[in-house]
């Protein structure tokens, strides 16, 4: 199958959006015309996944964020990403990015951390466009900050999680979410009145913000709060019998001592 009708099968089957202007989705090395027999489905790519394509015979890798995001003025083959770049023309392997377009897809990022989350009707928390946005908000049985906490550490599989809150004994009822790096959206949260904020990347000052105006706030890392979703990507595909391999490797290796 070309590459061409495998994006046109995701833009279908996950009902995927306009990416965001400052965003790099879609083509970033090969050939749309390329035919695609072999698909490997990463958060990220890096060397370790490059050499599991070369070695799996891979086609065509499909990642979630942009391997190739801010112009590139010069490709040295010395250097990390250009290694990358020549090992790729190389193998004749394709590498194509879903990036804001599946975060604000139907059956995205955000979709999915709500059903991983036990939450099957939300609101969206940050609307960008003809309710099309990031995030969610939606009320659950209130429960101990604590309990729900570590209910989302063993949901989401984090092997260890942040909670930033002034009040052990808080319960909560009102959840906002937002998969990734969803510190921008703290005062949609506020706003909208909710108890905790579930998401990635949280810096200090941002937790101080958060805590100032009562809100809870839930750090389950960048990873874990995107890497579920790539789940949708392999289903879509399979219903047209493609060869897809689903890769969950954290290129950001965290090491807990």
């Amino acid at each position: 199958m070309k590459l061409s009708e495998i994006i046109n099968i995701l833009f279908d089957e996950l009902k995927l959006k306009q990416q965001e202007k400052w965003d790099n989705s879609g083509l970033q090395i090969g050939s749309m015309n390329s035919d695609i027999k072999k698909i490997m489905v990463i958060l990220d790519f890096d060397e370790n996944s490059l050499q599991f394509a070369i070695n799996n015979n891979i086609d065509l890798i499909i990642t979630h964020h942009p391997f190739i995001f801010s112009s590139i003025k010069s490709i040295d083959l010395d250097s990390y990403d250009g290694n990358i770049i020549k090992e790729l023309i190389k193998h004749d392997i394709c590498i194509y990015s879903m990036h804001t377009n599946f975060d604000l897809a139907e059956k995205g990022v955000n979709k999915v951390l709500a059903e991983k989350l036990n939450i099957m009707q939300y609101d969206l928390l940050h609307t960008v466009y003809d309710n099309v946005g990031y995030g969610g908000i939606s009320e659950i049985e209130p429960i101990n900050i604590i309990d729900y906490t570590k209910s989302v550490k063993a949901n989401l599989h984090c092997p260890s999680i942040k909670l930033y809150c002034n009040d052990e004994s808080k319960t909560i009822k009102t959840v906002a979410f937002c998969g990734g790096s969803g510190s921008e959206f703290i005062f949609d949260a506020i706003n909208k009145k909710a108890d905790v904020f579930i998401t990635g990347d949280i810096k200090y000052h941002q937790a101080q913000e958060a805590l100032k105006n009562n809100l809870c706030i839930v750090d389950a890392g960048h990873y874990y709060t995107e890497y579920h979703s790539l789940t949708n990507i392999q289903i879509a595909l399979r219903k047209y019998d493609l060869d897809i391999i689903l890769l969950g490797i954290n290129t950001v290796n965290e090491i807990l001592l």
